[in-house]
């Protein structure tokens, strides 16, 4: 079983993702645990900047997709197939969703909500300002837009590349834990 979770900024995408890790007993893998476990298996150094979630320059992104079209989109399935093989593991963000597309066993989840309630949620994560984490989120969010286009030529957050899509902040961690638990319970992936 894998459940990649996909998340927009200040949705506690790492919260529900702990959660859902103790409802189905399979490990959880964030940034700092997968660039770890990249590191200790030596594929950290072949992806650097796809584990570090580097933001992609435009201009950069373009030159690089004249010499060599299309050669990213391959790097999510190379590099997360390397690390993990047929294990059961949730983990957020790295475009997983669409490193495992075609796998019958992936679940795959976008965590959306409100922008003023996610920014509310950052202010009081961070002990910033509401405007401060307004323009936090606005940011995240684009440098995850812009890092989700370059790996997979792909919308962010677009729902049919996903399995579930999900207003976590109307829900809550526990809620939406809960409920990405029963779907997983009863579709046992697709």
């Amino acid at each position: 079983m894998i459940v990649t979770l996909g998340r927009q900024c200040g949705c506690a995408g790492d919260e529900v993702g702990k959660k859902l890790s103790e409802l189905l007993g399979i490990p959880f893998y964030t940034k700092p645990e997968l660039i770890a476990l990249a590191k200790e298996k030596k594929i950290y150094e072949k992806y650097p900047m796809y584990f570090g979630e580097q933001p992609v320059n435009a201009m950069i992104s373009s030159v690089a997709d004249d010499f060599c079209p299309k050669n990213q989109y391959d790097t999510p399935k190379r590099a997360l197939s390397a690390m993990f093989g047929g294990q059961s593991f949730i983990i957020i963000g790295r475009a997983s969703n669409y490193a495992y597309r075609d796998d019958k066993d992936a679940v795959r989840v976008f965590l959306c909500g409100d922008k003023k309630q996610r920014a509310h949620h950052i202010a009081g994560k961070h002990k910033i300002s509401e405007r401060k984490a307004i323009a936090l989120v606005e940011k995240t969010d684009e440098k995850r837009r812009g890092y989700h286009r370059y790996y997979t030529g792909e919308e962010w957050g677009y729902a049919e590349n996903y399995d579930l899509c999900i207003d976590a902040v109307r829900l809550g961690v526990d809620k939406t834990a809960e409920l990405i638990a029963d779907y997983v319970k009863h579709v046992g992936g697709r």
